[in-house]
């Protein structure tokens, strides 16, 4: 086995060689320069971990981000003490407490709760799809996949319009360290970022609490008979959580959707017209897409005492990385699973989302916005043309996936 070190540019690039090898070799697998902190590679094992929150906690490990500099160490800690002070939501805790947010979250995550929010995230696909320049070179990820879900969590939250750029903004900062390293520079522009949106954030809740809406914010101050209120104090951490679950995934899982049609079109020029009149190969293409992208490569789980895990004995304190990415492509489940493949007939046992307690509440969300943004390209485009393939570069993290930018030459419909 070479020594892996997850943090080099060539795992960012392409990691996906390297999790063969450790599914092959060393299913659960100690990062070298990192005791305690372990890859779980294959979906049967990522899977039983995901099913044992007791053994494998949800409580935010020490290797899920990393720690700012010695140099801005002083003034980070100076930011944070103008704030809220870091409280687990749903993404880093366990019961009971999770149990308490999820049920208040749960509520507006039902398919009812879907039905209301799907017309919002029609509307704003619409309007992103019809205002593509034909004829142009414009970067997919700043003209579609990032404002769809950006501009669609905003109309489900209630939040006002002049907000789209800071949110994006403080939903990149809420990531930033999250499987990355930052410089002491961009420790700073997060640590404020965090702090801005937690102060927007808390006078929109006093609002809600004033004037009450038809949007989430609203149902989420909003207690039923026998549950107490949630703070300001918790409801900036379990909305910076929405916010991000409502578009980070969406925005990169997205945009390589839209690289893998351009290279369906070589073999299928009528792609985007099937993609318009085929609902069913529409949603298959979204599943496939999850499966494919793994946006979300993996979350961390803290193991809470000494145990033998896959052949493997993992002390008490260590974390243990599930390799979503690397689950979603093992050849025990997926048949070819470096193919893209629309038309897989098991694609959604894919692990994209998480599984068990803590699966991911905006899931149908996630869904509803892939395809609702591939009808509307569709009903508008016969091509988003992808430039240069091979140049496109991923960001600096081994924990969230994504392309950096997506160049692609615009083939609108005729009129």
């Amino acid at each position: 086995m070479p020594r892996i070190d997850p943090h080099t540019d060539a795992f960012y690039q392409d990691p996906f060689p390297t999790y063969a090898l450790l599914r092959d070799q060393a299913p659960v697998y100690e990062i070298p320069n990192q005791p305690g902190l372990f890859f779980v590679t294959t979906w049967s094992l990522v899977r039983e971990a995901l099913m044992d929150p007791v053994r494998f906690s949800n409580n935010m490990p020490h290797a899920r981000r990393d720690t700012p500099p010695p140099e801005v160490a002083a003034e980070v800690e100076a930011l944070r003490a103008q704030g809220y002070p870091y409280r687990p939501a749903l993404g880093t805790n366990d019961p009971p407490d999770h149990s308490r947010y999820r049920k208040m979250v749960n509520r507006s995550f039902t398919v009812r709760g879907l039905a209301w929010m799907e017309p919002l995230v029609d509307e704003v696909a619409d309007q992103i799809a019809a205002a593509l320049p034909d004829g142009e070179v414009v970067d997919a990820m700043e003209n579609i996949t990032v404002p769809l879900p950006v501009w669609a969590i905003m109309r489900i939250l209630g939040v006002d319009d002049r907000y789209r750029a800071d949110l994006r903004r403080w939903s990149d900062s809420s990531n930033a360290a999250l499987g990355g390293k930052l410089s002491a520079e961009r420790w700073l522009e997060v640590e404020r970022d965090v702090l801005e949106y937690q102060q927007v954030f808390c006078d929109i809740l006093d609002e809600r609490r004033a004037n009450p809406g038809d949007d989430l914010l609203s149902q989420l101050v909003q207690a039923e008979e026998g549950e107490t209120p949630l703070t300001n104090a918790e409801l900036v951490w379990l909305v910076r959580e929405l916010v991000v679950a409502g578009n980070e995934t969406t925005i990169r899982s997205l945009a390589d959707m839209i690289v893998r049609i351009d290279e369906m079109r070589a073999s299928d020029p009528q792609v985007w017209d099937r993609i318009r009149d085929d609902e069913a190969f529409r949603r298959g293409l979204v599943e496939e897409g999850i499966r494919f992208s793994s946006p979300v490569m993996g979350l961390w789980r803290r193991v809470t005492c000494d145990t033998e895990f896959g052949g493997v004995a993992i002390p008490e304190g260590s974390t243990l990385f599930l390799a979503y990415g690397s689950a979603n492509r093992d050849p025990e489940v997926f048949e070819d699973p470096d193919v893209f493949d629309p038309l897989r007939e098991n694609v959604k046992e894919h692990l994209a989302f998480g599984h068990g307690i803590h699966v991911c509440v905006g899931a149908g969300l996630a869904r509803i916005e892939s395809a609702s943004a591939l009808r509307a390209l569709a009903e508008n485009v016969t091509a988003l043309e992808v430039l240069d393939p091979g140049a496109l570069r991923f960001g600096p993290s081994f924990g969230l996936r994504g392309m950096i930018e997506v160049p692609v030459r615009v083939h609108r419909r005729p009129a």
